[in-house]
């Protein structure tokens, strides 16, 4: 139930998307699409029996949840302002570096999520996740960098390159944790 509500929410919210593209209905479909995965695991981690979160990784889950909430509202409303043309002169780089704000405080959230995680397996697991993904990053920047360089490639935007760490987090956790099974 709880993964239809996650992917029924993404993919209802990518054909929102694409069905008002050009119109102010967007942000709804961006908003269904992102925090539809949110809400259906939080509700099936208070669903499992026995499956009582730790408290680091509710805190966690707790920050993560109220950073993102904040990320979108302030990416909604810097995107806002830039298609007004209200983004010329000094505050348009203000305007460009708030959703950065957000996503910077993300990644100290997750270091505060290895502070205070007191568990040693959970902790080495997701120290793990963590140096896996960000070396399959660097990886990806570093040659897609160089055949962006010479040509190969199209140019990506450098805040792509958190988004592909966050995905691959997805991967090398499970990843992470099988070595000790």
């Amino acid at each position: 139930m709880t993964w239809g509500l996650g992917g029924g929410g993404v993919v209802l919210g990518l054909a929102i998307i694409f069905l008002t593209w050009g119109t102010g209905w967007g942000w709804a479909g961006a908003a269904l699409m992102s925090f539809s995965p949110m809400i259906a695991a939080r509700i099936a981690s208070r669903r499992v029996d026995g499956a009582e979160m730790r408290p680091a990784m509710r805190r966690y889950g707790n920050r993560l949840a109220a950073i993102m909430v904040v990320y979108f509202l302030v990416l909604m409303g810097a995107l806002a302002l830039y298609e007004r043309g209200l983004t010329a002169g000094s505050l348009g780089y203000l305007v460009a570096l708030a959703p950065a704000v957000p996503l910077v405080a993300v990644f100290i959230i997750m270091g505060r999520l290895l502070h205070e995680e007191t568990d040693e397996f959970l902790r080495d697991v997701t120290r793990t996740a963590f140096i896996w993904s960000g070396g399959l990053t660097l990886c990806e920047a570093t040659v897609w960098g160089f055949l962006e360089t010479f040509g190969k490639v199209p140019h990506v935007w450098m805040w792509a390159v958190p988004v592909a760490f966050f995905a691959q987090l997805g991967l090398t956790g499970p990843l992470a944790a099988r070595k000790y099974r």
